[in-house]
Parts: C-alpha cells; sequence; structure tokens
C-alpha cells in the first residue's frame, strides 16, 4: 500500500493530539500513515502519540526554536522515502477518507501530463470546541499585495460553484499541502525563512523545480486560525525581528535577484523552469511588485489554436517507440550517468503492443491521415540498449511484416555474436546498420566514460571493455555497414582515440561527434554538457519557443513530425522527456488517432513551449 508521510511542525500547541488522532481516525487506510513530528514544547506538555510506532519525533525545548521554517526543516528531515507527502499544522481537522481523496486528486492531475503536482489550499476554519459542525465552503488562495519588505501575501477567496475539481494555483499554503514524495527530496524547506514570503518562496522554488501547482475546490482540510490564548514564536523570542530581518533578504534574494544573499545553498531555484516562467504563468513581477493577469489564463492563437491546427494537419513522418528503455553503461554523455532511470524503464513491452502501434501507424499512412505517405522507418533508440530487449527477433519480424525499416544504437557491451547473427538475418529490415557510440578506445578511459560508478569491482570493467572490443571486431567482420562514433567534447581527443578505432578496426566507418546535447538541463547539472550559451543567443531578444528544429529528413519538428512511446506505452513529449513528465495518452486503452488528436496532447505541447523546451537547444523562438 502507498504510504504517506504527515509532517508536522508544532509550537506549544495543544492541539497537536487531537490533530494527529483526527487524521488516524479520518484517513480509509490509517496504516499508511508516518508522522514526523517536530515537538517544541516546555517541560509540562505532553500528547498521547508520541510513544505511538507510526510517529517519529524531534523534541525540541522551545527556547531553542529559530521559527516555523526551521521546524518545518527539522520536521522534513524524518521524511523516509514514503509514496506521498502531506504538510499541516498542528490544529487541523480533517474530512473522512482524506487520505484516499488525496492520492486520487493527485492521479486525476498525474494524468494531465506531469507526475510533479502539488495541492495546497488555504482552508475554512473550525471551532475546537465543536469541531463536528464543520463548513462545506472552500477556500483558495489568491495573491494579494506586497508589503514594504517585498513579501508577497496570500488572500482568502470563497470558491463559487464549479464543475472543475482542481484549478490552477499560482501560491501555497504551508499548513496544508500534499504532493509525491519526491517533492520533500528535491525541493528542501529553506530553514532561514521566518514567516514572511514562506510560502510563495516555496511555491516558486517548486514550480522551478517542475512541479504544477493546484487548488481543490472542495475542502480536505480545516484550520484553526485564531488560537488568541496560545503562544507564539514571536511572543517568547525577543530575536524574532533580526531573524525575520534576515529571511526578508533570502526572500528578497531568491524572488528580486537582489544579491543581499549571495549564496542560497540549496534552497535557490530548480533547473527544469526560471523565475521568469513563474512570473509568466503568475502574472507577478517580483522587481516591479506588481500583480496582473496571470500567464496560464491566457491563451494565444499562436500558443493555442496554432498547436491544435497543426495537429489535426497530421504530418507525422517518424516514430520513435523505446520497446525496453534501460541502459547497461553509464556513459558520461548520457543521463543515465547522472539519475536513476525510472523504474518504468527497465520494462519490457508486450510485443502484442508494440505491433498494435505499428499497425495503426501504417493504417494512418495508408489512408493518408495523421502518418506522412512516406512513413518507412522506427526509431528504438532512447537511453536504451535495445538489443536486450527480450522480444528482439519479434520486433524485427514485426517490422518485415509491415514493410518498415530500423537501425541498431549500441554501445557494443552485449552485441554478441547471436545478437550479429540476428542482425544479419533480418537485414531487409536493419541493412546491417549498426552504429556504435563509443567514447574512447583505450581500456581505463573507456572504464572512466562508459561503466564508472556501475557498482562492478575493476576485473569486471576491464573484462567488458575487453568483451566490448572483441564483440565490435566480429560485428565488423559479420555485416556490411558498422559505424563507430566517438562522442567527446574536447577536439584532440577525439581525434586521438578515432585514429585508435582506425587501426584496431580497419575498414570500419569512424567519425566524432564533437558538438554534444544537454538533455532539458540534465547533463548541465550534472557540469557534463553544457547548451546554455548557445541558447542564450539563439533566445537574445526573443521570449517565446513555438516550435522544434530537431528534425529527421525534412520531418517536421518533435512535438509534431515525431511519434514518441516509451516502454509502458505512453506516448511522451520528445527524447527529452527523460522522466516522464509529458505523457498524453496510453496505447493500451486509445488509439494512435484519439491520442494525437485530444486537447491532453494539445495542452502538453503548449506546456512544453513554456518549460523544458527553454532548455533545450533545438527550440525555435519567437
Amino acid at each position: 500500500m502507498e504510504s504517506i508521510f504527515v509532517s508536522i511542525a508544532s509550537y506549544r500547541d495543544n492541539e497537536l493530539p487531537r490533530t494527529i488522532a483526527d487524521c488516524i481516525n479520518k484517513a480509509l487506510h490509517p496504516e499508511r500513515l508516518v508522522f514526523g513530528v517536530h515537538w517544541q514544547h516546555d517541560n509540562h506538555e505532553f500528547f498521547e502519540q508520541l510513544y505511538d510506532r507510526r510517529c517519529k519525533v524531534i523534541d525540541t525545548d522551545y527556547r531553542a526554536s529559530k521559527g516555523a521554517c526551521w521546524a518545518r526543516h527539522e520536521a522534513q528531515k524524518l521524511y523516509a522515502g514514503e509514496d506521498f507527502v502531506l504538510q499541516i499544522d498542528s490544529h487541523m481537522r480533517f474530512v473522512r477518507h482524506w487520505d484516499t481523496v488525496c492520492i486520487d486528486g493527485i492521479r486525476e492531475l498525474q494524468r494531465r501530463g506531469n507526475r510533479r503536482v502539488i495541492i495546497s489550499n488555504l482552508m475554512p476554519s473550525y471551532d475546537p470546541d465543536d469541531d463536528t459542525n464543520l463548513s462545506r465552503a472552500c477556500l483558495t488562495c489568491r495573491l494579494g499585495r506586497f508589503n514594504q519588505d517585498g513579501a508577497l501575501a496570500l488572500k482568502a477567496s470563497v470558491v463559487t460553484q464549479t464543475p472543475e475539481r482542481f484549478s490552477p494555483g499560482m501560491s501555497i499554503s504551508a499548513a496544508f499541502l500534499f504532493s509525491i514524495g519526491d517533492l520533500y527530496r528535491e525541493v528542501r524547506i529553506d530553514p532561514d525563512l521566518y514567516f514572511d514570503g514562506e510560502e510563495i518562496s516555496y511555491a516558486v522554488r517548486a514550480y522551478t523545480y517542475g512541479y504544477d501547482l493546484y487548488h481543490c475546490n472542495y475542502p480536505i482540510v480545516y484550520h484553526y486560525y485564531t488560537r488568541k490564548a496560545d503562544r507564539k514564536h514571536w511572543d517568547d523570542h525577543g530575536d524574532w525581528g533580526e531573524r525575520s530581518i534576515l529571511a526578508k533578504a533570502r526572500m528578497r534574494s531568491l524572488l528580486m535577484e537582489t544579491n543581499e544573499v549571495p549564496d542560497l545553498g540549496p534552497y535557490g531555484l530548480g533547473a527544469v523552469r526560471s523565475l521568469a516562467d513563474y512570473e509568466r504563468y503568475s502574472g507577478v513581477d517580483f522587481k516591479r511588485r506588481t500583480v496582473s493577469e496571470p500567464g496560464h489564463a491566457a491563451r494565444t492563437a499562436d500558443s493555442g489554436e496554432n498547436v491544435r491546427s497543426r495537429l489535426a494537419a497530421g504530418g507525422i513522418g517518424v516514430a520513435q517507440i523505446d520497446p525496453f528503455s534501460y541502459c547497461n553503461a553509464r556513459c558520461w554523455y548520457c543521463p543515465v550517468r547522472y539519475h536513476p532511470q525510472p523504474v518504468e524503464a527497465r520494462h519490457h513491452m508486450p510485443i502484442a503492443l508494440f505491433e498494435k502501434i505499428i499497425r495503426e501507424l501504417c493504417e494512418e499512412r495508408d489512408r493518408q491521415g495523421l502518418v506522412n505517405t512516406g512513413f518507412n522507418f522506427i526509431y528504438t533508440a532512447h537511453y536504451n540498449e535495445i538489443i536486450l530487449y527480450r522480444h528482439l527477433a519479434e520486433m524485427f519480424e514485426v517490422l518485415r511484416r509491415y514493410g518498415l525499416r530500423t537501425l541498431i544504437l549500441s554501445n557494443g557491451i552485449a552485441l554478441s555474436k547471436d545478437k550479429v547473427e540476428l542482425i544479419r538475418e533480418y537485414n531487409d529490415v536493419i541493412g546491417e546498420q549498426v552504429c556504435l557510440n563509443i567514447s574512447a578506445f583505450e581500456r581505463e578511459r573507456w572504464i572512466a566514460n562508459t561503466v564508472a560508478g556501475n557498482g562492478a569491482g575493476e576485473p569486471a570493467k576491464r573484462r567488458a571493455f575487453n568483451r566490448t572490443m572483441k564483440n565490435i571486431e566480429y560485428a565488423s567482420r559479420q555485416l556490411g555497414a558498422v559505424s563507430i562514433q566517438i562522442n567527446e567534447a574536447n577536439p584532440d581527443e577525439a581525434e586521438k582515440q578515432a585514429d585508435i578505432a582506425r587501426q584496431m578496426f580497419p575498414g570500419v566507418s569512424v567519425r566524432t561527434c564533437l558538438t554534444l546535447s544537454d538533455r532539458a538541463g540534465i547533463l548541465h547539472e550534472a557540469g557534463a554538457v553544457s547548451n546554455r550559451e548557445e541558447i542564450g543567443r539563439m533566445s537574445a531578444g526573443r521570449s517565446r519557443v513555438v516550435d522544434c528544429s530537431n528534425t529527421f529528413t525534412g520531418i517536421g519538428g518533435r512535438h509534431f513530425g515525431w511519434l514518441h512511446v516509451n516502454a509502458l506505452g505512453k506516448a511522451i513529449l520528445c527524447c527529452n522527456d527523460y522522466y516522464f513528465d509529458y505523457t498524453f495518452g496510453d496505447f493500451h486503452t486509445d488509439t494512435l488517432k484519439d491520442i494525437w488528436l485530444s486537447e491532453r496532447h494539445a495542452t502538453v505541447i503548449e506546456r512544453s513551449f513554456r518549460e523544458i523546451c527553454r532548455k533545450c537547444s533545438m527550440a525555435v523562438w519567437k
């Protein structure tokens, strides 16, 4: 069963035990709950769940407390890989079966194309003396005004009747936030913030890490707002003003780029989206301290209707289908080296599903529908080693039956004799075309570039190198069109390795590739490859991405000229969508036509122009 980490920071709050009890009692599956409680108290306080095995507790004397954000940060440290996270205050009440309501909401929102989603709301209030009489009204967050210190306030708005269960949000409430567990791994709470700016700062940071923000249009939790008799942190700590001043300087450095705090450490912005992306989305201009119409509410003819008309016009020229998206190497120029592949990447696509996709593509081509009449090629390389696919021979047979062609892209490690013979048998499908991506032909350099960090011992790595070289030698003798591509950014080193390869394998075509592509920011973050300067030149004086220039033999760019399908049968945006954050259909249940022409497909493309495409050197700017 999927687990939920419930994070609670409590400061001298008598409501804490009742909050935990209500959370447990109202859950449909209380056994899934794990509590991380930062309990700030004096020696006279106690809560009954202190020794509950479900509760992990940080016990702090209230006099040592450093404020709300510090307390949340400490509670966040108790997270231990649970599937979901719920962040709440210590004075809350819940609706019945709130746990399934939240998880179902996340699943519903993920079906819109992004797995990184957050549900967060301002909440209706409850009375501790009468907590059975709960309001059906729902509140949502609206952006208010900037104060003199630059903090953007939130204001509550009553949700009027709406058919939509969720609406796009522009901020979060720190008192109620539900998301996937990755949020707590990726977006750490800044312990040096204090109060003002806490929520807008975290919202912007989460957005730039790729999280979509949503408000729920019905109540899930309730909040005790007044708490007049309870001590607050600023009541007990005379230095709270100094903490607040320093915290606001951090907030301004993050959002207004004032550089008052030059280094925010791990509490800065993410790399998936930029601060400017958030400002366009939300209508906020932090430097000018203004709030206008949010960009997510607008759809221009250029970004909206044009996308839909281009999809309706068809033009699929190439399909990239990845029936087995797992790689047995860790090449220095590939995201697999720096980020573990998603679990689903190790899935073998059933051959029946592969054939269904091929059949529908060919049917659309033959009726002159969504697929170009010249369509004849299937690409099977996407951070994978295709020759490890357990249905490889059957895949070749399907392609032969439908008159389609492919090529083999391989690192050579598993290119055994039987695989070479299989390739020869299907020469009409493959044309004996095997392209080997090898970055080095000196053993130690090959190990460092290709398999470093894979957990194997040095003898095993040396054997892997020797086996790879033998595989290449055999393939070069048996197949007529083996080529080697050396991916190396240093021209001198690239040519050196090319000379070695030509000496080892006479007659094999060897080429160097010096211009390597960052994969939507992943390789830039790893310090391996960066296209940021090139992107800066292309985007100079332009504000929007409107297309993709990554074509193939004259076919349109990735959005409109390619179909990309991962090993789970999900239609995805493109080869840069490493985490499958931009899915828009499932071939298990839907047809090619329904998937391609879906509103979700158009929405995913529009979102990609605002997000992932802005980090790609193939983007077309306007």
